[in-house]
């Protein structure tokens, strides 16, 4: 199919930024190679797995009558072109994939893949160094062999500071699983934290929401109420279950989970995308969760609520955070949404303005992700298309905003076995200062891709990175907006 793409760029006016020119998306699907057409595609997961210096992308596949499930590892070769490696690199799974997800599980610097299948056995691909992948699960102890319920979700995160990182499992039809790692290249099941949650997880994911220095757990279920478990392993040796008392337990449809400090008060704030209404919760400081997402414009949209994912960047560079909310879930039609921030606590509807999928193409998505593909610092986005084979296919929107706009830092640790983080810095936590000393931004690093910042080309900025394991805060000053990839590394 042919794709026609607005390429107009508009001038706006942001309250408290200025006039700044807005984002702009242009669809690099393909030209880039990575349609991934005729298959149904499930998820997708950015990473540079060879050590490249070019963001690679997974993507996992689903059967259907008219399609043979392989999945596919897009290599970056640059200029916006990608190449499927599965074969070569051997990652081709064939199954009925369900979601993927990076990780540098043994700290040899070099990304691991983990493979979810829903109805056959998980995979566990250990890199070998050289762009190839060994499948180590049964070995090292991660595949459930009982083969109780179907893995969904995945979501990587050290949740005991040991320097190495575990593995949470959201499943359909029976309890989720969690892994320990316990850094020798095995892992070992744990059952007595009380993380065994037995709802039909559609979505996990780690964040230190109450920002006490250790990994708290989200968990969206589907059409069940949801679950933030509150990490109290230093206290009671557990995992203390507050969703309902703080405020977060929806019960929608619930397809996806995205943790960003949209307000700029130094905590992460919570966007659950669903079938159904979607929900804002502003973070009160990690006591509570407040549900904006109506005084925010983010609550439902009229082109419809069926929401498949949702993932927050400062797309235009002005230093607030934006949302991408890909849609279609559950194979209703329905066009993705960009929501500009206003800086006041507010979002527009900026779809149109901003490149992504003209009004009149839908999408049935199935899965979003968020990285700077081509190296330029600024936010791209990879969207998945549940009914690929049928209709639009997948998506991959390159983000003209001009690059000096942004701040890209890449954040590594010492590694485990030595009181350090492991060794991508998840976990840690990145504060941006102005010029003036006031903070300008805040992430929490959850992947080995790094953060983003939005910032004035020109200006200075000092970079304040805390390391979850050993306490230690690193610093770099006089940054310049504008300046190339900023690499923090624990002393």
């Amino acid at each position: 199919m042919m794709r026609t793409i607005s390429l107009s760029v508009l001038m706006v006016t942001l309250l408290g930024v200025g006039t700044i020119q807005s984002q702009v998306f242009i669809d690099q699907t393909d030209l880039s190679g990575m349609a991934n057409a005729g298959l149904y595609s499930t998820d997708c997961s950015w990473g540079d797995y060879d050590n490249d210096g070019w963001l690679d992308l997974y993507v996992t596949n689903w059967g259907t009558a008219t399609s043979v499930p392989i999945n596919a590892l897009y290599h970056n070769e640059g200029a916006s072109s990608f190449v499927d490696v599965a074969l070569a690199a051997g990652v081709d799974v064939l199954g009925n994939s369900s979601a993927s997800a990076f990780a540098d599980y043994d700290n040899d610097g070099f990304l691991d893949l983990y493979v979810a299948d829903f109805f056959d056995q998980d995979r566990l691909f250990n890199s070998n160094g050289d762009g190839t992948f060994t499948e180590v699960g049964r070995s090292g102890g991660l595949i459930d062999l009982q083969r109780q319920g179907s893995v969904v979700s995945i979501a990587w995160g050290d949740y005991d500071n040991d320097g190495y990182l575990d593995v949470y499992l959201g499943k359909y039809y029976f309890a989720n699983d969690f892994y320990a790692n316990l850094g020798d290249g095995t892992f070992r099941q744990i059952r007595d934290l009380g993380l065994g949650d037995a709802r039909d997880a559609k979505d996990v994911s780690w964040c230190d929401y109450d920002n006490d220095g250790d990994l708290d757990l989200y968990i969206v279920n589907r059409d069940q109420e949801n679950r933030l478990y509150r990490n109290d392993l230093s206290e009671s040796s557990s995992f203390v279950e507050l969703g309902a008392s703080l405020g977060v337990a929806n019960d929608e449809i619930g397809q996806g989970a995205a943790w960003g400090d949209y307000d700029g008060d130094g905590d992460s704030d919570l966007y659950v995308a669903n079938v159904g209404a979607n929900a804002l919760y502003r973070n009160e400081n990690g006591a509570a969760f407040v549900d904006v997402a109506v005084s925010a414009g983010i609550r439902v949209d009229e082109v419809g609520w069926f929401s498949a994912g949702a993932v927050w960047s400062d797309l235009d560079g002005d230093g607030n955070l934006d949302l991408y909310v890909a849609s279609g879930a559950d194979r209703q039609p329905q066009t993705d949404l960009v929501y500009l921030a206003n800086g006041d606590g507010s979002f527009r509807n900026s779809t149109a303005e901003a490149g992504a999928l003209p009004p009149q193409v839908v999408s049935f998505r199935s899965a979003v992700a968020v990285g700077d593909y081509d190296g330029n610092g600024s936010p791209d986005i990879y969207a998945t298309d549940g009914m690929n084979y049928q209709e639009l296919g997948n998506s991959l929107f390159q983000n003209q905003t001009e690059e000096d706009r942004f701040i890209k830092i890449i954040v590594k640790g010492k590694g485990g076995g030595q009181g350090g983080t492991n060794v991508d810095g998840i976990g840690a936590r990145v504060l941006l200062y102005d010029n003036e000393g006031a903070i300008a931004g805040t992430r929490n690093i959850v992947s080995p891709n790094g953060v983003i910042f939005g910032v004035e080309p020109g200006q200075l900025y000092r970079i304040e990175v805390t390391f979850p394991v050993s306490g230690i805060v690193a610093e770099r000053s006089d940054v310049v907006g504008g300046t190339d990839t900023i690499r923090i590394v624990e002393p």
